[in-house]
């Protein structure tokens, strides 16, 4: 019984993914003249390799060693990506607090009391404990930041500090996740092959914040909207690459397992074949002939999905053939496509953290930041700091205490400029929840 259940969930596997991978196929192919435009080299160089698998797919040959090492390489081109968007972020952080000294229009004061009972009003308009502090996070993550670096690290400490007591494990992933926040650790050769991303980035970093002439604000600021749009193209290339990718390595785990219906592969290779041969140039097929083999597509990838969501892991033995096979499968299918394949570690016996190990490992975090802090200039350091407050567990054990910090940041902020800037970023904020009467 379990060997025929598991056969099943094979099948079922095999024909989702090859439903939706003639779908993404189709969408990957149509890719738009501005995007092509605006591929960096990695991305040519990807999409080239990912053609040349799907050459090889419809001439019958599927090597799951050549798929896992594009896969590989996708792993890595979206760590890339998402260095190049975190670092663009605190930067924005920076500009969108430098704007209104370049604008035109009058400066109006902040009434620093108003804006205050107006966030307080809007955090605590929920009694839902999870959508506050989200809210609370989001706020913290746009209030001007006037902290000297040991007091950041002291609020760190304080905040780290609801840790004692508990299982090692936790702490050390919050605080991997703190480093690559504050992008302690960054890939190698992150120019290679995004030559504007790497070049904009430069010219972010070589700026003095401090002495801005507009001309130069308004090159970073065109230098930024560039970047966003490369990015926003080259991260939703990569990921439907990878979902492609995906779906291959599924169909290569799968296939060789199930009986398929030979009209319905028929069908899918016949698509495939026709959209493969178009995106190398060769003539397009007529639109007719396609929109009646699209018409044959209608509602099978939902069908199949439906098919596969209703079988578990858990359902199987450790010891079934295809228990390896099926557990990848599982994570192939996720809606996380960049999901790593490697089978999780049984956690070893838990460390209980005591005070003074958790204040250890919060010095050794903070040396850390303090070291990457030494050569920025201030503003980029106040960005980082508003990133990370927005990260960290709460800290605030009561409302008063919320109340104080939060007014604290807007009182200490003597630029009027930037305090202007950031309580319209916090009402804009505000405002899209509908939570300003």
């Amino acid at each position: 019984m379990a060997s025929q259940n598991e056969k099943r969930m094979m099948a079922a596997a095999c024909r989702y993914a090859y439903s939706r991978f003639v779908l993404n196929y189709a969408m990957f192919c149509e890719s738009g003249d501005e995007e092509k435009e605006q591929a960096s080299k990695q991305r040519c160089r990807l999409q080239e390799q990912l053609q040349v698998l799907c050459g090889r797919f419809l001439e019958g040959e599927l090597y799951l060693e050549e798929v896992s090492a594009l896969r590989e390489e996708l792993l890595r081109e979206m760590e890339v990506l998402t260095i190049y968007v975190d670092y663009f972020e605190v930067f924005e952080y920076v500009l969108n607090r430098l704007e209104k000294r370049f604008s035109d229009e009058t400066l109006l004061p902040v009434d620093e009391e108003e804006l205050l009972n107006e966030i307080m009003r809007y955090v605590y308009a929920s009694r839902e404990t999870a959508w506050q502090n989200e809210q609370i996070r989001r706020i913290l993550g746009q209030l001007p930041i006037r902290f000297t670096r040991s007091k950041f690290f002291s609020i760190l400490t304080h905040a780290l500090s609801v840790y004692e007591g508990t299982g090692r494990e936790s702490l050390v992933q919050v605080m991997d996740m703190l480093r690559r926040e504050a992008l302690l650790s960054l890939p190698e050769d992150m120019a290679g092959g995004h030559k504007t991303l790497a070049d904009i980035l430069s010219q972010f970093q070589k700026a003095d914040f401090r002495s801005l002439t507009h001309e130069e604000f308004q090159n970073l600021q065109n230098g930024l909207a560039l970047a966003q749009e490369s990015l926003y193209f080259e991260t939703s290339d990569s990921t439907i690459m990878m979902d492609l990718v995906n779906d291959l390595y599924v169909i290569g785990l799968t296939r060789g397992e199930i009986l398929m219906d030979s009209q319905e592969e028929g069908l899918y290779q016949t698509i495939l074949a026709r959209l493969y041969r178009s995106a190398k140039g060769e003539e397009a097929e007529p639109e007719e002939e396609m929109e009646q083999l699209w018409t044959q597509m209608e509602g099978r990838q939902e069908k199949y999905y439906q098919q596969w969501s209703r079988y578990e892991m858990k359902d199987l033995e450790m010891d079934s053939p295809y228990y390896e096979s099926l557990r990848k499968v599982r994570l192939l299918l996720s809606t996380s496509s960049f999901m790593s394949l490697e089978e999780e570690k049984a956690p070893e016996e838990e460390i209980l953290l005591s005070r003074r190990a958790v204040e250890e490992m919060c010095g050794q975090l903070s040396g850390e930041l303090e070291q990457a802090w030494k050569a920025l200039p201030r503003q980029v350091v106040h960005a980082f700091m508003a990133r990370l407050l927005s990260k960290l567990p709460m800290f605030f054990s009561h409302i008063g205490e919320l109340e104080e910090f939060i007014g604290g940041c807007l009182s200490s902020c003597t630029d009027m400029a930037e305090l202007a800037a950031s309580a319209e970023l916090i009402r804009e904020i505000m405002e899209s929840d509908d939570a300003l009467v």
